[in-house]
């Protein structure tokens, strides 16, 4: 069945690449529909010109270029080229998407494809993807390559063996691939998750599995918990075992390696009506790479390390009541029912007693500032169980069930 396959790319200087690649499209079939994102040159190749893209974003392609202002400049061009794919998708008129660049280009295509839904095939061939890709990525799931060689002057044997991998690898995804699709939303689960808390949310899949719901764990790395996020506000989910709300304590502090890449972390569930049932998991450390990654002011502190390539560095007593006040102003605004379950015996397994990370006024802290700042109506408890203990995770299950079973 022929495929229509979007390939955005800035003309004015990656022209022979995009229809070097619009050609390796037809040859297997399928459509090719090209979107110029470059804000400079106009070229009679593209199937959106960049005028048509800048319009789609609401500007005049001049009036913009005549700011000067770059970072607006691509910002308008991304989004633009969003509405271009969002267009198409509800046309029935788009099956996948590549987009290619350097730098900039990368930048705005990367853009363009975040606006996509989960699930939907989209790649990206970029000229700095061996580097940290996770502000053009996010929460997305796209897929990335490096370009080896530069994007420029035309295919060569390096650049041309890359690009027809890339386009090979987006028409799999296309062809042999499979979206995202769910059942009943009220009997989907999500649960998050830490190496440190592992053990219990195997309890909780297991347990829940047994009672038929179908439940799906996302790795609290920042990008996991923002995903789980961007899913409840598509209606993916009945239900929520926030168990390992780390990515919480990371923004709150605004360091680590997972720090959530869009803000506002226990927000969502809470807004969308999802009954959740959240505990502490993670929430006394916070996640750095090796070493030299650990920011001068976070040296002095308790560290222990996963690996050599991951750091877990303790967050002070203050931070840690920062982070219970925070918790509970989020928690106050659901509207759906909420209940916060903490693990007397410790909120990992670093953090379990004789554990290196161990605190038990730290913990505290945080614990108090809930309290205080809680609502009323949000169930409270302290549970004299460590998180990974087997009761604890039947706990959680039962609580967020019982919240399940009263909407029934």
């Amino acid at each position: 069945m022929t495929k229509h396959i979007a390939i955005i790319a800035t003309l004015d200087t990656k022209g022979p690449e995009a229809a070097f690649m619009a050609g390796k499209v037809r040859d297997r079939g399928h459509v090719p529909i090209v979107i110029d994102v470059g804000a400079l040159t106009a070229s009679g190749e593209a199937d959106f010109s960049n005028t048509s893209v800048a319009a789609h974003a609401g500007c005049r392609l001049e009036t913009l270029v005549r700011t000067g202002e770059r970072d607006k400049v691509m910002k308008t061009m991304g989004s633009g080229a969003a509405q271009v794919l969002i267009a198409l998708l509800r046309e029935g008129k788009l099956d996948g998407v590549i987009g290619i660049g350097g730098n900039q280009g990368t930048a705005i295509a990367a853009m363009a494809l975040r606006g996509l839904p989960l699930g939907f095939p989209k790649f990206l061939l970029s000229t700095v993807a061996s580097g940290n890709m996770r502000p053009y990525v996010g929460h997305a799931d796209i897929g990335v390559m490096f370009s080896v060689a530069d994007l420029a002057g035309g295919p060569n044997p390096v650049s041309r063996a890359v690009m027809s991998n890339a386009v090979a690898a987006l028409l799999g995804m296309v062809e042999t691939g499979e979206r995202i699709s769910l059942g009943r939303r009220d009997r989907t689960i999500a649960v998050t998750s830490l190496g440190n808390t592992e053990k219990a949310v195997s309890r909780i899949h297991q347990q829940l599995a047994r009672r038929g719901f179908q439940v799906i764990t996302f790795h609290a790395s920042g990008a996991g918990g923002s995903a789980m996020e961007a899913l409840m506000e598509a209606g993916i989910f009945g239900g929520v075992i926030d168990l390992t709300p780390h990515e919480l304590s990371e923004e709150v502090v605004g360091a680590g390696a997972y720090v959530p890449v869009r803000p506002g972390r226990l927000e969502t569930a809470g807004r969308a009506g999802i009954p959740q049932v959240v505990s502490t998991g993670g929430l006394e450390y916070l996640c750095f790479g090796p070493k030299e990654s650990i920011p001068e002011r976070f040296r002095r502190r308790k560290t222990y390390f996963h690996n050599p390539n991951n750091a877990n560095v303790k967050i002070s007593r203050t931070e840690m009541a920062q982070i219970g006040t925070v918790m509970a102003q989020r928690l106050n605004t659901a509207t759906g029912p909420v209940a916060v379950l903490a693990p007397a015996k410790g909120w990992s397994v670093y953090g379990s007693k004789d554990g290196p990370l161990y605190d038990p006024r730290g913990n505290g802290m945080l614990l108090q500032a809930l309290k205080e700042h809680l609502k009323p109506s949000i169930l409270f408890r302290e549970i004299d169980l460590h998180i990974n203990d087997p009761s604890f995770a039947d706990i959680c299950t039962e609580t967020l069930i019982g919240f399940l079973q009263e909407r029934e």
